[in-house]
């Protein structure tokens, strides 16, 4: 044995061996550590899928505002269709029809193409914003290809510059043609110069192809409510006798 060790033995300063329950206090307190750093892991990671979820709420919530806005912009339109009972009161007739689902009258489609053919070929003194509003009740209810030929006569007659033509309409029939969703239109034009007054009258005849389409737009649809436009026209004098 050597000194050193001789010594401690004899001084009884050697290392004295832990108690077996201070072992357990201290195994007991690690391992109580390893559960509190494993429990604040794992809220940690609760706290971060939280995070995530919320984070995928909120895009999916601004996913749907922004296509609840965009939607918005097209107007959803319904046909009710209504009678007119014996007492003055009105009675719904069937279930709201989609705006396209719904077929008009024949008498709905002269009505429009008899305003279509006066807008058009009317002049007054009346004020430039009437003009404008004529014209924008035109292009409300001309849809397709029209669309390009009201653009060209727009382009020619100038309907909203300053001028001295005075011009009345007064339309005399409007006949279903055997195509289908066509009509003519036949009218008579009474126009006058201030600067020379001198009183014309001639008449005029038109060819229109009819259809429908969805307005795009509130204002349209307060303009055009059963989506009417003219996809197609002709217009030409006729010979006078």
């Amino acid at each position: 044995m050597r000194s050193s060790d001789t010594d401690i033995h004899q001084h009884g300063h050697g290392v004295a061996p832990v108690p077996t329950d201070e072992w357990q206090r201290i195994d007991q307190a690690y391992r109580e550590l390893q559960r509190r750093d494993g429990t604040a892991e794992q809220r940690a990671w609760r706290w971060e899928r939280l995070a995530l979820t919320q984070l995928a709420l909120i895009v999916v919530l601004l996913g749907l505002v922004v296509w609840f806005l965009l939607d918005r912009r097209q107007v959803q339109a319904f046909v009710q269709v209504v009678q007119v009972h014996e007492k003055g009161q009105l009675v719904q007739v069937g279930l709201p029809q989609d705006l396209l689902a719904y077929t008009p009258e024949e008498g709905i489609w002269v009505d429009m193409l008899t305003q279509w053919v006066i807008k058009l070929r009317w002049r007054s003194e009346d004020t430039k914003a009437l003009a404008r509003r004529e014209w924008g009740w035109l292009y409300r209810h001309t849809c397709g290809q029209a669309r390009r030929l009201l653009q060209d006569l727009e382009d020619r007659e100038k309907p909203f510059a300053l001028s001295t033509l005075l011009r009345s309409v007064e339309v005399t029939s409007v006949t279903k043609t055997p195509t289908p969703e066509s009509y003519q239109v036949l009218w008579t034009q009474t126009a006058t110069e201030k600067t020379l007054p001198t009183i014309k009258t001639d008449t005029w005849a038109g060819t229109f192809t009819v259809g429908r389409y969805r307005p795009p737009t509130l204002a349209d649809q307060l303009d055009n409510r059963l989506g009417l436009c003219v996809t197609a026209f002709d217009l030409s004098p006729t010979p006078t006798k």
